[in-house]
């Protein structure tokens, strides 16, 4: 026919698409396809995810060290404002950390987290190593917990699409598809390949979805425990956390120079005098 011999001239791509139009439902096919086909590194990019973020969480709850660093913070702060009266304040905000370094001295270049660093230093320098308590919090702030949302709501929709195009083209000589039970509707699905990668993929979901709920759970009990705003996403607080870590870490380290340099100038002063010293008791 002229249409046949207009397929054959075309490229092997267009003859494809060519031959898929005569095919039933051919674009949910087509989905349910690619759906297969992303459906290990979707749910793979959904589980990393969630399973930073606990670890973030519980990293933030269990570290002793940050613990410390908040009763050190909230005496400083309340020493600096009352002077120890009864108006101390109860609790710090994680966003006051932040301000730490903002508020200077009378040079002008102490700041408070100058000082803070420096009683951590004299009285528990275990503390000082904070940040290896926080490895995960550091890359629990790239985790966009509304994408992970919004892959997990896609591939509820993208399974179901899977299921229904599997019972479609999946004979039943005694139930209507709409009226099958979900147990007649489970054996249906076990005909084909499709239909059996519904049935697992689905399992698969179940289970993720739990833990990415379970994974939001622990961050609102973290914010409770914080007194935070619910409204605030993982994102910002451990951006928070991650901010603070790293200013802390930077005065560290400007503190340990300082100090390293102070005592280079008293060897010098000492070598100086020594010689000195010695030159005269040779006179």
């Amino acid at each position: 026919s002229e249409i046949d011999d207009a397929v054959v001239k075309l490229g092997e791509c267009e003859q494809y698409m060519a031959v898929m139009l005569d095919v039933p439902d051919a674009k949910d096919k087509f989905q349910c396809m690619v759906f297969r086909a992303d459906f290990e590194q979707h749910t793979e990019s959904i589980r990393n995810g969630t399973k930073l973020l606990i670890e973030a969480c519980d990293s933030v709850r269990n570290s002793e060290r940050f613990r410390k660093v908040l009763v050190y913070a909230l005496k400083l702060g309340n020493a600096l404002n009352t002077g120890g009266t009864s108006e101390e304040v109860k609790a710090i905000t994680l966003d006051s950390l932040l301000k730490l370094a903002e508020a200077k001295a009378f040079d002008r270049q102490t700041s408070v987290l100058h000082y803070l660093v420096s009683i951590i230093q004299k009285n528990d320098e275990d503390v000082l190593k904070l940040s290896e308590d926080f490895v995960t919090v550091k890359a629990a702030e790239r985790v966009a917990v509304d994408m992970l949302n919004q892959q997990l709501r896609e591939m509820k929709n993208g399974i179901k699409l899977v299921k229904k195009t599997a019972l479609k083209f999946t004979p039943n000589p005694t139930c209507p598809m709409d009226e099958a039970p979900d147990t007649l509707e489970d054996d249906l699905l076990e005909l084909s390949q499709m239909g059996k990668f519904s049935l697992s993929a689905e399992a698969k979901i179940k289970s993720l979805s739990n833990e990415f709920d379970n994974a939001k759970s622990n961050f609102s009990d973290l914010l409770d425990f914080f007194g935070e705003d619910n409204a605030m996403s993982p994102e910002a607080f451990f951006s928070t956390i991650n901010s603070f870590v790293s200013m802390f870490n930077q005065t560290r380290d400007e503190l340990r120079r300082k100090e390293e340099a102070k005592a280079r100038r008293k060897r010098i002063e000492e070598a100086k005098a020594k010689n000195l010293a010695a030159k005269r008791s040779k006179q």
